[in-house]
């Protein structure tokens, strides 16, 4: 399974994490928002409209970040990680329990989902 994930900065430098709500695997941990690929998508739209769509915000995206691969009950996930701005909306949680705009050195205050883990430590470090 084709997901991606946003790295998204503010103009404070904070990055936006979110954290999963109870029903979903990885529960009350936290994670770059983000989502699954849909047919005939690219990694890009897909992150710009998963963004939309769960946080009621517009992105613009930078680069590649990084890659992960994760183990799930529903096979192996490759997660592509992008650097993006935030550029406009109001944030809402329509997915999440909670988001947070934090500093990077604040990142390892944060308990993530496994694969997120390694983009963090690699942010603050």
């Amino acid at each position: 399974m084709e997901v991606t994930a946003a790295i998204i900065r503010n103009r404070q430098n904070e990055i936006l994490i979110c954290q999963r709500p109870i029903q979903k695997n990885c529960a009350f941990l936290w994670e770059f928002p983000g989502g699954k690929l849909e047919p005939g998508e690219s990694l890009e739209e897909c992150l710009i409209r998963e963004c939309l769509e769960e946080l009621g915000i517009t992105i613009a995206i930078e680069g590649k970040f990084a890659e992960t691969n994760t183990d799930h009950s529903k096979g192996t996930i490759h997660i592509h990680f992008y650097t993006c701005s935030f550029q406009s909306g109001t944030l809402i949680a329509n997915e999440h329990n909670d988001c947070k705009w934090v500093l990077p050195e604040e990142l390892k205050e944060y308990q993530f989902c496994p694969a997120d883990k390694i983009i963090a430590d690699r942010i603050h470090s």
